[in-house]
């Protein structure tokens, strides 16, 4: 028998999220009851974006950031442990399995793999009887969400305050308008004394022109180094650097974007031989539920391990960076620390059970 089909699986990675998150309680998200414990605003519904964590608001925008990306992709992990599960089960109904055999395994991602192993192993015995298929796939485009990305962006761009660089910048490096007497490098007039060449001087033989070296004085541009009064809008060319450029913020910003993509839906087209009855359910189901199973892997899960993994290392970074952020935000970036590593090593896990399904039947061979 020769059959062609070709299905459209339209559900978007969004209502998928939504629906995990709300069937399934804080345990089920990777996130535990510990950590929703600790980090209440972890395990509520919403984003934690306009969340207060730290009165440092340095480390409360990188923080915030971080929760945020970690519960997305814990929300996300499991939303495709869930899909791929619930399509290998409609799968193996297909194929005469028992549900029993489709049960649960222990450890995560455990769902998808008991659900898919034994559909995988049936699949291989029918193609082994002969059934010839060949399938071809159109893979989901995606686009991150640029609105999110730039809210949460938003969020990494806060204003620095000036004592905190002052204070924790390296010696040396600090630069800015000194309100005051500048004893280091000016950019602009030096007026008092230049330990180098001047380029002028008034009737008292104090230096009022371009300072060649360092100026002991007042100075009317950036001053380098050190400042005697107030410096204003001050820079660190060192360690202490606004969030506007922190690589970690951005990067979780990224990874929330990426999570609210939205994603043209997968194209599937099935030919094969059918000359039994079991080969005849096999194609069935591959053309009910193979578009399902690929949106899931592909859309979902494999687009978002690079980000999950990226999650997972911005969230051991993250006690080196925030310094003194206080008890709660340490503890909420602990229980998102551990719901990063949970959601990667789902989505890893989930992606593994469905591709052991469409790479048999050679519905990804161009991925």
């Amino acid at each position: 028998m020769q059959s062609t089909s070709t299905w459209i699986y339209r559900a978007a990675a969004l209502s998928l999220v939504a629906a995990a998150a709300a069937a399934s309680g804080c345990t089920q998200l990777g996130l535990g009851e510990l950590g929703a414990t600790m980090c209440p605003e972890i395990g509520r519904p919403g984003d934690v974006l306009g969340a207060r964590l730290s009165a440092d608001v340095r480390a409360n925008a990188k923080i915030v950031t971080f929760v945020q990306a970690a519960k997305d992709m814990a929300a996300v992990s499991a939303a495709v442990e869930a899909e791929v599960a619930a399509t290998c089960r409609r799968m193996g109904a297909d194929l005469g399995i028992p549900p029993m055999q489709m049960r649960a395994r222990q450890g995560t991602g455990g769902d998808a793999t008991g659900a898919c192993e034994p559909v995988t192993a049936t699949i291989d015995q029918i193609l082994g009887q002969g059934m010839q298929l060949q399938i071809t796939v159109t893979p989901p485009s995606c686009q991150a969400d640029v609105q999110a990305e730039a809210r949460c962006s938003g969020t990494c761009d806060v204003q620095v305050d000036p004592g905190q660089i002052v204070a924790q910048c390296e010696p040396g490096r600090l630069s800015g308008y000194c309100q005051g007497r500048c004893t280091g490098r000016c950019e602009g007039r030096c007026m008092g004394q230049c330990r180098g060449q001047c380029s002028a001087y008034d009737a008292q033989g104090r230096c009022v022109g371009q300072c060649a070296g360092e100026c002991d004085g007042g100075c009317d541009a950036t001053c380098h180094a050190r400042c005697e009064g107030n410096w204003q809008a001050p820079r660190c060319e060192g360690s202490v650097r606004p969030p506007s450029v922190d690589a970690e913020c951005q990067a979780s910003c990224k990874a929330h974007a990426d999570v609210r993509a939205s994603c043209t839906p997968v194209g599937v087209n099935v030919w094969g031989t059918a000359n039994t009855d079991m080969a005849l359910r096999l194609g069935h189901t591959l053309q009910a539920n193979l578009p399902a199973l690929l949106h899931a892997e592909l859309a979902l899960g494999r687009r978002l391990l690079q980000d999950a993994q990226v999650v997972v290392k911005v969230g051991a970074q993250i006690p080196n960076v925030v310094g003194q952020a206080g008890a709660q935000a340490l503890a909420c970036a602990g229980a998102a620390t551990d719901a990063a590593a949970s959601a990667s090593l789902r989505l890893q896990v989930s992606v593994r059970a469905s591709a052991n399904i469409t790479g048999r039947v050679g519905a990804t061979s161009g991925q």
